[in-house]
Formats: structure tokens, sequence, C-alpha cells
């Protein structure tokens, strides 16, 4: 019974999203909540800030402290886990929508900077790190400043990597899959249960987000599923496995703040330095002045030559499905035996 409870949440999320983010297209263009397509011809509004919907995740992830009611999950309550999950969901997804509407500039990088704190008030986190070829070792001063270096990494990072259709959804994807198959095969139902609800949303937005994509996330969108991610990400003790499946998002933020020195907003980094590449006709070239950002996007064209978005976002796909299969890999090689 408690299976199909959760089968039956999985199933509510997908369809609430969907649903919610078919109502909001049609409301934000009718209420002028658009932004331009610039990597297309003729550049078309896109109806934007369709992040706002997965707010309703919120209430799915409440729901399971009424199914699980006195589970405790790795020597923690699980009310402490949920609790966290949707603190640092709401307030990533907050700081996104804000920014959406004022231009917080680089104030919300600083903002995100203390999401880190319901981790450790609620204390959901399991200091025992699982290393390579190490097996598990307890940090447990040093996983709260490790985590307060890595929750404003990843929610950044995933509002960076959001470039073209669909391309953040399926980063994420990349992320949660692994980590599911992970839970599964470590009896974990519990990560599994949140990881699960967490899949079948970011799916419902990808069927509108995927090339040619129907709607736009905004910064809520991309900031409330960074604090969504490195909340299941920490929750799951599958740190090991998250970091490869994260290597191309990583590195693509790596690549753009070592390029441009330092940080910057979007609107700062084009004054600077303008756009890593160059839109012709609907065909996507790399910007060949050497003070441009460099990115994981500006790479790919740079190896594989000038290409159309369609192109582009396929050859993001293959990256991401190859870093999600070598973090399934990994875990399996080097930690299997210690689990």
């Amino acid at each position: 019974m408690e299976y199909l409870s959760i089968l039956a949440l999985v199933i509510i999320t997908f369809s609430l999203v969907y649903v919610l983010l078919w109502k909001y297209v049609s409301f934000a263009k009718k209420r002028g909540i658009v932004a331009p397509d610039v990597h297309k011809p003729g550049m078309p509004k896109i109806p934007t800030m369709g992040g706002v919907v997965l707010f309703a995740l919120i209430p799915m992830y409440a729901l399971l402290i009424i199914l699980f009611p006195n589970t405790v999950h790795r020597s923690i309550p699980i009310v402490n886990e949920i609790l966290t999950i949707i603190i640092v969901t709401l307030s990533s997804g907050l700081i996104g929508l804000i920014d959406d509407l004022r231009d917080l500039g680089l104030k919300k990088v600083f903002m995100s900077s203390v999401l880190f704190v319901p981790f450790l008030v609620f204390h959901a986190y399991n200091p025992r790190l699982l290393v390579p070829f190490v097996g598990r070792i307890r940090i447990t001063i040093l996983y709260p400043l490790l985590l307060i270096a890595a929750v404003p990494v990843v929610v950044n990072a995933i509002n960076m990597v959001d470039t073209h259709n669909g391309v953040m959804l399926t980063g994420v994807l990349s992320v949660l899959i692994p980590l599911f198959l992970w839970s599964i095969l470590r009896n974990d139902y519990v990560s599994a249960t949140y990881l699960s609800i967490a899949i079948s949303a970011v799916v419902a937005m990808f069927m509108w987000n995927k090339y040619p994509a129907k709607v736009f996330l905004g910064n809520v969108g991309s900031y409330l599923l960074g604090g969504l991610l490195i909340s299941l990400i920490v929750i799951s003790g599958l740190e090991y496995v998250a970091l490869v499946a994260m290597f191309p998002i990583i590195l693509h933020g790596f690549y753009l703040l070592t390029s441009i020195k330092g940080l910057m907003t979007r609107q700062q980094i084009r004054e600077k330095a303008g756009k890593p590449v160059k839109v012709v006709d609907g065909v996507i070239y790399p910007n060949l002045d050497p003070n441009a950002p460099f990115t994981l996007t500006r790479l790919l064209i740079l190896a594989y030559g000038p290409m159309t978005e369609k192109e582009l976002v396929k050859k993001f796909y293959l990256v991401f499905a190859f870093s999600s299969i070598l973090a399934l890999l990994t875990g399996f090689i080097m930690f299997y035996p210690v689990l």
C-alpha cells in the first residue's frame, strides 16, 4: 500500500506540473511575460518564468511526512530531511523569482550562499563520506565546511548551464537518474522516493522546454532546481556519484568564470567580453574574440563546427548521457564492495 501511495504521488506530481505549465503558458502569453529566443531566426517571443510552477513540489514533499510519519532515515527523522528539502528548494526558488522580477545582480550569488543553513539546523547530512578506493571516512568537522562551499556552487552552476532549449533540465536529469538508480541498488527507498518526485517534475517540465521550447524556466526555475538538486545529493549520501554526473555542468561554470576572471552578471559579461557565440540565420558560430567568454557551448561549436541550435542541443544531450552513464559505472567499479 505504501508503494502504491508513492507511485500515485509521483504520477500526481508529473500531471500537476504538466497541467500547471500548460495553463501558465497561456497566462504568460496574455500578460506579455515573454522573452526572445535569441538562437532562432526572427527571435520569436517565448513565455518565460515557467519555473514558478515548480513551487508545486513543496506540497508534494510535505505529503511525505504523512506517508512516513515515524520513519528514521540514516539515523535522522525523515521530517528533518523533508523540511530541509522544502526550505532549501523554496528559498532558492524565491531568490530566482526575485531576480527575474528585479534583477538582483550578483546579490543572488551571495544570497544563495546561506542556503547551507537548513542542512546544519536539521542535521540533514551524513558526515561519513564514501571516498574512491578508500571507503567511508568520517569528516564530522570538515563536511559542514564543504557544504558551505558546495551549496552555492551547485545552485549557481545549474543557473549558468541554462543556455539552450532543454539543456539545463537534461543536465539535472543526468544527475537525478543515477542517484535514483543507486538509491534503489542500495535499498535506500526513502531517498529513491525523494528523487522519483523530482524526476517526475523535471520530465514534465522538459516536455515543454525541450527543443523547440514552448516555455523558458527563468532564473526562478534554474535556482529552484539547483536548490532541490543539492538537497537530494546531500540527503541521499551519494556525493561521489553526483560529482561524476555533474562534471559537464561544473566544467561549463569553471570555463565561464575563469575566462571572465571572476563573478559577473550576464549583462556585465556581455558589456565587457561579449557573448561566447553568435547567431547568423539560425546557425550558431563561436565568437573568435580571444576575450569572449569560454563555455561548454563554445567548446562544442569549436570542436564540431557551426551548427543549428537543434544540433547543438543534441550534442549537450550526448555529453550529459555520457556523464550519467559514467557516474553509474563509477559506482559499480569503485564503490560497490564497500556499500
